[in-house]
């Protein structure tokens, strides 16, 4: 077993996230869930304090600990990928968790059983919200809403805690794109996928790095990088526009010809703007199908 943790300014939680990874692995090395040769993998996705020697450090105590330092920060999605791509021809498995341990790791094991009974992809669902604030509960249940409404495939409430197995990680390999959303892309994998429900705690140590504008960054990527729903809409809107383009511009020419009490120059003016707005939307719209199918295309998807 290989657990991924991508870390960015964690240089507080470190040593904590070390002391209760080993607690964890040891126990199941114990229990003979997984083998001795067991390993936590932590990914410095471009950390500007001393995220990086605490891992040194952590190596130097206990040579399983094994690390990567990216050159710059890629993002908390880049750097989970890399972590799993250094892991994948090194272990059966792997769970990715985030650095500050508010998912459960004590649901780990639970994971691994399920591995153990032939499933792939196990995914972590958070039992409720009751520890988030509110402003955070009521973003986070808009950003579910709209995942929806533009055909995301996402599991409420999952974020990134989740074990892969050997294959299903060298199937992840396939989809060559440079923004991934891997929340999405781990359920579209088609290999057979659970689900473990778990507690979500208090951070303990060191503050979120998880801004807003990293959230609304992420929902961005997840609806471009997976959805053509908003072209799709800008299509519609186009041939919307243009059939009441053609009725306004019939209820002109009704006005000017048959009841004949328009205003001199009226028809001729608002006629042209009704056509060629109408012939404008049109196109973009069906600009936006072709632009659609090209994404779907380029992404090349297994």
């Amino acid at each position: 077993l290989a657990i991924v943790v991508p870390c960015f300014n964690e240089q507080i939680a470190l040593p904590h996230t070390l002391d209760v990874l080993f607690r964890v692995l040891s126990e199941m090395v114990g229990r003979g869930e997984i083998a001795p040769e067991s390993y936590p993998y932590f990914v410095d996705d471009g950390s500007a304090d001393l995220t990086w020697p605490h891992i040194v450090s952590g190596h130097e105590r206990n040579k399983s600990v094994r690390g990567l330092k990216l050159a710059r920060n890629f993002g908390h999605q880049n750097a989970l990928l890399a972590g799993l791509m250094g892991v994948m021809d090194r272990c059966d498995a792997a769970i990715s968790i985030d650095a500050d341990l508010q998912q459960d790791p004590a649901a780990i094991p639970e994971f691994v059983a399920q591995f153990r009974r032939g499933i792939d992809v196990v995914l972590g669902v958070r039992k409720d919200r009751e520890s988030d604030g509110w402003f955070k509960r009521c973003s986070a249940q808009l950003f579910y809403l709209l995942m929806r409404a533009m055909g995301v495939p996402l599991i409420a409430n999952h974020a990134d805690y989740r074990l892969l197995s050997r294959r299903a990680l060298k199937h992840l390999t396939l989809y060559g794109e440079t923004n991934l959303f891997l929340r999405a892309i781990c359920t579209q994998l088609g290999f057979k996928t659970s689900v473990v429900c778990f507690d979500v705690k208090e951070r303990a140590y060191g503050s979120t790095h998880y801004t807003l504008g990293r959230m609304l960054k992420l929902a961005l990527t997840g609806i471009v990088s997976t959805s053509v729903v908003p072209l799709r809409m800008v299509a519609l809107i186009g041939f919307a526009i243009f059939a009441l383009s053609l009725l306004m511009a019939s209820y002109v020419m009704y006005r000017t010809l048959v009841v004949g009490d328009t205003v001199p120059g009226w028809a001729s003016t608002t006629l042209p703007i009704y056509f060629i707005g109408g012939v404008q939307l049109l196109c973009l719209g069906v600009i936006g199908e072709y632009v659609g199918q090209t994404i779907s295309e380029v992404k090349r998807r297994p």
